[in-house]
């Protein structure tokens, strides 16, 4: 029966390190536990069969009871949950991509924040801006604005010898060096507004750039709060491979005064709901990062 099961997710770094040095698993299919050699007492030099097998007998015992010594220590762990927050608070200094802990701290999710709108005056501008503001609250968490004023319609015509536009590839590059992506999608006709779905095009010409990143949206319309339009956003990015977050949603009806003459949102629930959707994307980002080392640990009895 299967005691513990740890995914790339989860057992990394010295924690794995410790599981594998104290409890091995066999190379049979058998899947049985054997303490590491270095734990074995060993046999001594020809003294006769008599001896021999006292020193076998004398083994097994040993070996049994640090297998159920050993497996009473995790379990123990896990009831407790010692087990679980000494794998976890280990593996936070070795996830993929270089250094990660400061602190003793994840390194800070970077989010794209995307507004739909190339106004000046769009709501959805207002929103990434005031994203910024709220991230600088919520620990871990860093919200930069990216902006898509200047792409060009997309146009296939453009990428000459593979080479995009310089406009379109500073954007790609900006996306790119993120962690997750927040949409700002205003509600156009019941859909996706044109800039936005013209900014994706692009991004979407190099797997790269939005490939298993995660996302939020938070829209904006005069009836539904731009409902319509963001779960056509979320089918859109099925095909490039974003991951949106499921949970919290925000739909937000326009209206003048949402926005003080400071730029904070005046709305004291709007503001803490769109807090707990960053504080979501922050989450599930963290949760998709891999281990540095790809590899499952299973220990079975």
């Amino acid at each position: 029966m299967a005691l513990a099961a740890a995914s790339t997710v989860g057992f990394c770094g010295s924690s794995q390190a410790v599981l594998q040095g104290s409890l091995q698993l066999s190379g049979s299919s058998s899947g049985r536990l054997s303490m590491s050699k270095a734990n074995r007492t060993p046999f001594a030099r020809p003294g006769g069969l008599a001896v021999r097998a006292q020193q076998q007998q004398s083994l097994a015992e040993t070996e049994t009871t640090s297998r159920r010594a050993m497996l009473g220590l995790v379990a123990a762990g896990i009831a407790s949950g010692s087990l679980v927050q000494t794998v976890l608070a280990e593996s936070k200094a070795t996830l993929v991509g270089g250094p990660r802990a400061v602190s003793g701290l994840l390194k800070p999710v970077k989010i794209a924040g995307i507004p739909g709108s190339i106004s000046q005056s769009a709501m959805s501008k207002e929103l990434i801006r005031a994203a910024i503001r709220i991230a600088k609250t919520i620990p871990g968490l860093e919200v930069e604005y990216i902006d898509i004023d200047s792409l060009p319609l997309f146009n296939i015509d453009l990428v000459k010898n593979g080479t995009y536009p310089d406009v379109v590839q500073t954007f790609m590059d900006q996306v790119r060096a993120t962690d997750g992506i927040l949409f700002a999608s205003p509600e156009y006709n019941y859909s996706v507004s044109a800039p936005l779905k013209n900014a994706i095009d692009w991004a979407s010409m190099d797997t790269t750039v939005l490939g298993d990143k995660t996302a939020a949206i938070v829209s904006t319309g005069w009836d539904l709060g731009g409902a319509r339009s963001q779960y056509q956003l979320r089918q859109i990015g099925i095909r490039p491979d974003v991951y949106f977050i499921n949970k919290p949603e925000l739909f937000i009806n326009v209206h003048p005064t949402l926005f003080g003459d400071d730029g904070n949102i005046t709305d004291s629930s709007i503001e803490k709901e769109f807090r707990e959707l960053l504080i979501s994307l922050r989450n599930f980002t963290n949760r998709l990062r891999p281990c540095s080392q790809n590899t499952a640990t299973t220990i079975a009895t």
